[in-house]
């Protein structure tokens, strides 16, 4: 079959056949590498950012630990649970109602802002005290990362808390609360008096705290002589160990690292559930029980969503309690890339027959497409179009010598139309000065009113004043030098826009587009009277001149661009008559 078709057909599709067999197994190779390479990267990344959780929680409580022990060492919290034992000994009986009346009920901060009232509204020793301390306590939980701190004395009445929610003022060994996390830690603490020794209590529902999740930490507080004081307690903040947990950054839209407990109860707020997790998720999956077996690893497993993810597992021991930690992202997000490049393969191939295809096209292109690209240059360069570009110029074949042949063609062309704009220049400019010549002024004067027959302008005339004593005294080489030296004056003495012209000898024309009125004329002319009196330096020698100046305004004076010329003219020899180096505006 191959035998009879015509080589433009058959070259193209044996060059098909075998770009489509190569790809289809370059394909499945590096689709099986891939996934292969793709889930030993996402293991490793899941076990890294486990280990960085777990680095991550054990600064977080030992700072915590060191936070808990340095108070309870320091002065400020023994005072403070002094000062407020000897104040609650000084209240009124039925304390509890009391101390909750004054600082709950009458609270004018609303629930979860009690903390911000300082002092209640009484004269008992309690609020002076209140009112001395709580600052501190209220600075010691911001900048630590606590939600609630408390103190308690010996007896078990919470004296002090800064949140003063509902255990605030209650007695934890016999009270409504004495079955909470809160008072186990205080009863631990009480009962193992020594100031270095924490006592945790895991998560659990705090009755006192509308059953939301709270986990304390407490230790004994003595006084110099060891006598013990009471308890200082901390609730921790959820909030900032979920900051410690939640790492989005290369988590994707599936991953996540968070912290269970032997009740595989989540202690961490998942980042795919709106409000509280802690407490309420049950992670019962082969990750946490292999953790809490002591196990750590990344095995692909179902999560407590149901859905099949690469899962780091590492028990994480805290203060005698063991946890969980999980970093966790599912499978189809990792295998994501993979599949994608198995669309990318197909759509590849697809793009490969295609392009080959297509070779045999480019080919005739090649020759034909600079052929066609010189042809529309060359009719550029036929308008005067000389910005043209030619691209082919770098070909080493034929095309590229006509293409070198058309660029010669090309600055013969600019060269030709810079010496045009040279001589065009020559003759519409003063060759001493540079300055626009008369024909030049003419011409902007007539296109400027064809422009627009309603704008203004003013013509001013100008004759140097002591122009020939200059040239007489120290030659005409000096006097080209003062003209020139005056035409830069009179343009550095306008406005931008206006036209300054040389129209022969020491007499000079300018042009004051939009000035209509005299004032304004005046005082661009005192510009240029103040400025061309100045001493000129010429060859070591020091010059002065002065110059006469004539205006007139059109259409204020005539509406005839010749009449106008000649007004000022006339103004300007008025000038030299009578004084010289002044401004004559339109003499009748």
């Amino acid at each position: 079959m191959l035998k009879n078709m015509r080589i433009t057909h058959k070259l193209p599709l044996i060059m098909i056949v075998f770009a489509l067999v190569s790809a289809l197994t370059t394909g499945v190779v590096a689709y099986y590498h891939a996934v292969e390479a793709i889930e030993d990267q996402a293991e490793h990344k899941m076990y890294a950012l486990l280990e960085s959780r777990e680095s991550a929680l054990d600064h977080y409580f030992d700072t915590i630990q060191r936070d808990i022990v340095y108070h309870s060492h320091s002065h400020l919290v023994k005072r403070a649970l002094r000062d407020f034992d000897t104040a609650w000994d000084a209240l009124p009986d039925k304390k509890t109602a009391y101390l909750q009346t004054q600082y709950v009920t009458l609270n004018p901060f609303p629930l979860g802002h009690k903390a911000d009232l300082l002092r209640a509204e009484d004269d008992s020793r309690y609020s002076m005290v209140h009112e001395e301390y709580h600052v501190d306590f209220t600075a010691f939980i911001a900048a630590g990362a606590f939600y609630d701190v408390f103190l308690i004395n010996k007896h078990g009445d919470v004296i002090y808390t800064a949140k003063k929610e509902n255990d605030f003022a209650t007695n934890l060994m016999d009270g409504p609360w004495s079955a909470t996390g809160l008072a186990d830690v205080f009863n631990k603490a009480i009962n193992d008096p020594s100031q270095s020794s924490l006592h945790f209590s895991d998560f659990s529902a705090h009755t006192p705290s509308q059953n939301t999740p709270a986990s304390f930490i407490a230790t004994a507080v003595t006084d110099d002589d060891g006598q013990l004081l009471g308890a200082f307690v901390v609730q921790l903040s959820i909030e900032k160990l979920d900051k410690v947990m939640h790492v989005e950054a290369g988590m994707g839209n599936t991953g996540e690292t968070y912290l269970v407990g032997t009740d595989h109860l989540m202690r961490s707020n998942s980042r795919f559930f709106e409000g509280q997790s802690i407490l309420q998720i049950e992670v019962n999956t082969a990750p946490v029980n292999k953790a809490l077996n002591g196990e750590e690893g990344v095995i692909l497993a179902l999560d407590y969503r149901n859905e099949l993810a690469f899962s780091a597992y590492k028990p994480f021991d805290v203060m005698g309690h063991r946890w969980v930690i999980l970093a966790e992202i599912d499978e189809y997000e990792v295998l994501a890339p993979v599949l994608e490049l198995n669309k990318l393969l197909l759509l590849a191939g697809g793009i490969i027959a295609l392009s080959i295809a297509l070779v045999g096209y480019l080919l005739s292109s090649d020759l034909s497409s600079p052929i066609m690209s010189m042809t529309e240059t060359m009719k550029k360069l036929a308008k005067n179009d000389l910005s043209v570009n030619i691209s082919v110029n770098k070909r080493k074949d034929e095309v590229g010598s006509m293409a070198l042949a058309l660029i010669e063609f090309k600055n013969f062309a600019v060269e030709r139309e810079a010496l045009r704009e040279r001589l065009s220049h020559m003759t519409q400019h003063d060759t001493l000065t540079g300055l626009p010549n008369r024909d030049h002024i003419m011409s902007y004067i007539s296109d400027t009113l064809k422009e627009d027959a309603q704008r203004g302008l003013t013509v001013m005339f100008a004759d140097l004043d002591g122009f020939k004593k200059v040239n007489d005294d120290l030659g005409h080489q000096a006097g080209d030098d003062l003209l020139k030296q005056v035409s830069e004056r009179l343009k550095h003495s306008v406005r931008k826009g206006d036209l300054v012209g040389r129209i022969g000898g020491d007499e000079f024309v300018i042009i004051l587009p939009d000035v209509v009125d005299e004032m304004e004329a005046r005082n661009i002319a005192q510009n240029i009277l103040e400025n061309i009196k100045q001493p000129y330096q010429i060859e070591g020698n020091t010059a002065f001149v002065g110059i006469s100046i004539g205006g007139a305004s059109y259409p204020n004076h005539t509406d005839d661009i010749d009449e106008l010329l000649k007004i000022a003219d006339a103004a300007m020899y008025h000038s030299k008559r009578t004084g010289k180096h002044r401004f004559v505006y339109h003499v009748s």
